[in-house]
This record gives structure tokens, sequence and C-alpha cells, in this order.
């Protein structure tokens, strides 16, 4: 039982990898429009250190430490990305890799070929296990985190609900529905955002957009939208618009180019964590192969 398990836990893990490998948008370096580029092994972060130096040593204007604390974020996001990039192919090639040697070594085992060397299969699948455990670990929280709390390039993408909705009407003002005063970018998207339909080909807005009423209702400048909401402190103003209850941000496309990032991406954190419960398995089952006799099991 031991040994099949052994073999069927680095198959899994072979296997989750190669799909990993195929739908991640970094290593196939995926390059969406203007909005969204996740080509980050070239992001040159070391600039944005420069500028957050050297704003901090002589930069004098009275938003100093507005404008040190954004320069600060964009080093840190830069920071992120590079690290998921290079974790992103270690973890998996390396996956791949090892996986497929304890793959070979099960198969011998299975077939009862390898037992003269049962321990140091044992030994192999123990510390691949571990190994890739932490690597893919430290993967998944990474692009997790991008996933969730960074977004798209573009400043000028704001966040939005399925529909597009970015405001509601609360009976005196139009009230910016994500704005948080202790956030400054929780009016932006974020990747995890680019699913929606709000971001995507909308049959009704491409075919009925004279009638449509995200048209009729749409907040004209997508930009102006986020800079508007943080000067007023999430109202946008008293002055309802006909009977729109809700504004909306309107993404114009015929594509589902965002949709298609975003599903990648997914599939990629969902079979990575499929890969590290695999590893946990592996790691068992290489530690009980160690400790049992070479008589069989």
């Amino acid at each position: 039982m031991k040994k099949t398990l052994f073999l069927i836990f680095s198959a899994a893990i072979v296997i989750f990898s190669v799909i990993c490998i195929g739908s991640s948008p970094l290593i196939n370096k995926v390059t969406i429009n203007a909005y969204v580029s996740v080509n980050w092994g070239y992001l040159n972060c070391q600039k944005d250190s420069d500028d957050y130096k050297e704003a901090k040593e002589t930069y004098s204007g009275n938003d100093k430490d507005q404008h040190l604390k954004s320069l600060k974020h964009d080093l840190n996001v830069c920071n992120r990305k590079k690290a998921v990039y290079g974790l992103e192919h270690a973890s998996l090639i390396l996956d791949v890799f090892l996986g497929f040697l304890c793959l070979i070594l099960g198969l011998l085992h299975y077939f009862d070929v390898g037992k003269p060397f049962e321990k140091v299969t044992g030994i192999i699948g123990l510390a691949t296990g571990i190994i890739q455990f932490i690597l893919t670990l430290v993967y998944v929280c990474y692009s997790g985190y991008i996933f969730t709390n960074d977004g798209p390039e573009s400043s000028s993408l704001p966040k939005a609900h399925n529909d597009g909705a970015v405001a509601s009407w609360d009976g005196t003002n139009y009230k910016c529905d994500y704005y948080d005063k202790d956030d400054d970018y929780a009016l932006y998207a974020k990747y995890n955002d680019l699913g929606k339909k709000a971001y995507n080909y909308d049959k009704d807005i491409f075919y009925n957009e004279p009638t449509n009423k995200a048209i009729k209702c749409q907040y004209t400048s997508a930009s102006s939208f986020v800079s508007n909401c943080k000067s007023g402190e999430g109202k946008l103003g008293s002055n309802k618009l006909d009977d729109c209850d809700k504004l909306y941000f309107v993404y114009h496309t015929s594509e589902v180019e965002n949709k298609y990032l975003y599903d990648r991406w997914v599939t990629t954190i969902i079979f990575a964590c499929f890969i590290v419960a695999c590893d946990i398995g592996l790691a068992i089952f290489g530690f009980l192969l160690f400790k049992s006799d070479t008589s069989g099991l």
C-alpha cells in the first residue's frame, strides 16, 4: 500500500505541475492590452528603489509623506512581482523534475524491481516532499496575495461590481461603493476583479449601447472618478442624474482578454494547492518507505 500511494502522489505532482506550467500567466508571459501585463521577468525594481531614495532625500513638497508612501507602494509591488515570477519558475519546474524522479522510483518499487534501494527512495521522497511543499506553499501565498491585493498597471481602472456599478445614490449623494479612507488603493481594480463581466465583453452594452442604462448612467472619466471619490471622501455630489440610482464604469471591449487572464491565474493557484497537498502525502509515504524493511510490504 505504501508503494502504491507513493507512486500515486508522485504521479499526481507531475500531472498537476504540468497543468500549472501550461496555465500560468507568468511562465507563459501573458501580456494583454495596456491595462494588464504580467510579463514581470523584466521589471526594474532598482529604478523604483532609486526613485524612492531620491525623493526621500530631495522632495520638499507639502505632500511629501503621501508622495513617499506612493513610491514605497510601487517599490513593494515591484518586489512582490519579481519574487513571485522567480518563485513560480523555480517551484513548478522543480515540482516536475523531482516529481518525475519519484514517479520513476515509485514504478520500480511498484513492480518490485527496486527493493535493494527502498530506503534511499524513501529518503528521496521525504526530502522531495518537504522541499516542494515549502517552495510551492510560499509561491501560492505570494501569488494569492498579489492576485487579491494588487492590480493592473493602469491607475485608471476603477474597482466595479459585476454589472459595472461604482457608485450608488444614498438619498442625498452618490456614494463610492469601494471607498475606504484607510486604503488609498481600495478604489482600484485588483487582478481578482478581472473575471467580472464589467471588465470583459458585455453583449448588452455592445449591441444595445444607445439604450443601455450603464451607458446612460456611466461616470464619464474613469481616472477622475478615483480622484473625485478621494477628494470627496467617498462622495461624488448631490445632483442626481435623471433616474440613475447607480453610476457605472463602462469598459468598452469586444474581447474577453481579462477573463482569460483571470481563469489562467485561478487555475494555476488551485492546482498549485493540489501540489502542496500531494507534497505532504509524498513526504509521509517517503518516510514510511524509509522506515520499512526490504523484505516487502
